[in-house]
This record gives structure tokens, C-alpha cells and sequence, in this order.
């Protein structure tokens, strides 16, 4: 498939946003203007574009057993991120978590209208939805905001959901240092949030 996905980061694996060993693709570009994001450069910055046959063949070859997306806003690029999905299920029977900036309801409310939405919530097992709200920042595991909510729309993770994201674990995040960027994998804690944007403020004034 030609259509292409623009992207700002990916990874092959993880155990940080979601059971099991994930691998994470940050798609490029976002609606929402959330106080306090730290992922600001998934919305300005630079970003790639691979076909979607690309990435799946790229999440195939990984070590991986599930992929998480994020952004970036993934529902901005549904129908294409739905087609690689597709792709990708036909070699390697993944779970796929997915973030977003839109509550489940009103999802459900574009599915009329915009056919891409509808495939993509059709091939998702568990939705993180909800905007970052900084105020409602409560350092619960692996979600940035208390108003955001875990929605299984498949019996995948049923079980693992009240384990992974349960109130007693805390966050935690990696540090990827590669030649010429660093990329902070998870979701930080309100301390670590404001380092990591103080650094990207930092940065950007040079």
C-alpha cells in the first residue's frame, strides 16, 4: 500500500505503555493544544513518512508481541493506521493500544461520517482516550491525566488491564539517547514532565 503515515518516532520494543513487549509508533501531528504536553514536537517538529505497507513489515521483524500508538493524535491518520494494522495482523496476531486526545463518545459519533475512524476503533483492544488536562495530573501509571480512562474494545487485555494499570505501580520511563536526539519512552511523572520540558525549552533556544 503507497499511502503513507507521517510519523515523529518508533520504537521495537518496550514494556512502558502497555502488557507484554510493545512496539510504540508517535504519529505526527495533533488537533489538540494540551498545557503542559510534553510531546510539543510531534506536533511542530520534524517527522518521517513510510508507506503503510513500510511499517507493517517494520512492526513484523520486531521482537515485539503488541504495538501502542500515540502522538501526536493516531485518530488524524485512522484509515491509513487501521490498513497497517490490517497489514500487520495477517503475519503476527498483535494487541494494539492506542491514545488519544478524544473521548470514546465522540469517536462513536464520527464513525457516521468518517469511515476511517470506524475501521480503525474496529482493530483497537483497549483505547486510552481523553485530552492531558495538567491540573487532573494525579502520577497514576501510564496515563497522563486522572479524566483519561482505559477502554477495552476487545476481551485482550480484560485481565491484564487491573494488573498493568493498577494505582499501586508507579510511573516510569526510559531514556533513549541515540547520535542525535533523545527520545523519553512512558508517562512521566509531574517532576519528570517539567525536567523533560524544561530540557526541550532548553534546547530549543540554541
Amino acid at each position: 500500500m503507497k499511502e503513507k503515515i507521517k510519523y515523529s518516532e518508533k520504537i521495537e520494543n518496550t514494556q512502558l505503555l502497555g502488557p507484554g513487549n510493545r512496539a510504540v509508533l508517535w504519529v505526527y501531528g495533533c488537533c489538540f493544544d494540551c498545557d503542559g504536553c510534553i510531546a510539543y514536537n510531534f506536533k511542530n517538529g520534524t517527522y518521517r513518512e513510510d508507506t503503510i505497507d513500510e511499517l507493517a513489515n517494520w512492526f513484523v521483524d520486531t521482537p515485539s508481541d503488541g504495538i501502542t500508538i500515540s502522538g501526536g493524535e493516531p485518530m488524524l491518520q485512522a484509515e491509513a493506521l487501521a490498513l497497517m494494522v490490517k497489514k500487520i495482523r495477517e503475519h503476527k496476531d498483535v494487541g494494539v493500544i492506542v491514545y488519544t486526545g478524544f473521548l470514546y463518545e465522540q469517536l462513536l459519533k464520527k464513525v457516521s461520517d468518517d469511515n476511517g475512524v470506524k475501521l480503525f476503533l474496529n482493530e483497537i483492544d483497549l483505547l486510552i482516550d481523553g485530552p492531558f488536562i495538567k491540573e487532573l495530573n494525579d502520577d497514576k501509571p501510564y496515563r497522563g491525566s486522572s479524566n483519561q480512562r482505559c477502554i477495552p474494545l476487545t476481551d485482550r487485555y480484560l485481565k491484564s488491564i487491573k494488573e498493568y494499570y493498577s494505582e499501586s505501580q508507579g510511573r516510569k520511563v526510559e531514556i533513549r539517547i541515540e547520535s542525535n536526539k533523545t527520545l523519553m519512552v512512558g508517562v512521566p511523572s509531574k517532576d519528570q514532565a517539567e525536567i523533560w520540558n524544561n530540557i526541550k525549552l532548553l534546547g530549543s533556544s540554541e
